[in-house]
């Protein structure tokens, strides 16, 4: 499988509620072998349920970055959040249908998904 088949692929729950688009994954290293690196391994996708936009690295808390432009990333990708690869239960043409409910795990875990989709994310502003 390639990444570019599932970037941008929506994603379905279990019970065929769509929970958004793919924008990112994460890899971990494996082991290193006979002095060379390891293989990367897929853990997880980073699902979006308002863009289809990268993140750009703006959402790796470490990152420097302008507060105008990391405020509006945060804004598009509210919401967002890490769905582990053993929670797919299979892959379509731009579908990824998961086999099981997945967990909330948001992308910053200092700033938890809301409930619902009507309360404001931690990054907005309350008025």
């Amino acid at each position: 499988m390639l990444l570019s088949e599932l970037l941008d692929s929506r994603v379905l729950a279990r019970g065929g509620d769509e929970l958004g688009r793919v924008v990112d994954v994460r890899f971990r290293r494996g082991p290193r072998r006979s002095g060379r690196e390891g293989e990367l391994v897929l853990v997880a996708l980073i699902v979006s349920p308002h863009s289809r936009l990268s993140f750009y690295g703006y959402e790796r808390g470490r990152v420097n970055r302008p507060v105008v432009i990391a405020r509006l990333i945060e804004f598009l990708h509210r919401r967002s959040r890490v769905i582990p690869w053993e929670c797919v239960g299979r892959v379509d043409v731009d579908t990824v249908r998961l086999g099981v409910d997945p967990p909330h795990i948001p992308l910053d875990a200092r700033r938890p998904i809301p409930d619902d989709d009507t309360a404001p994310a931690a990054s907005e502003p309350e008025r």
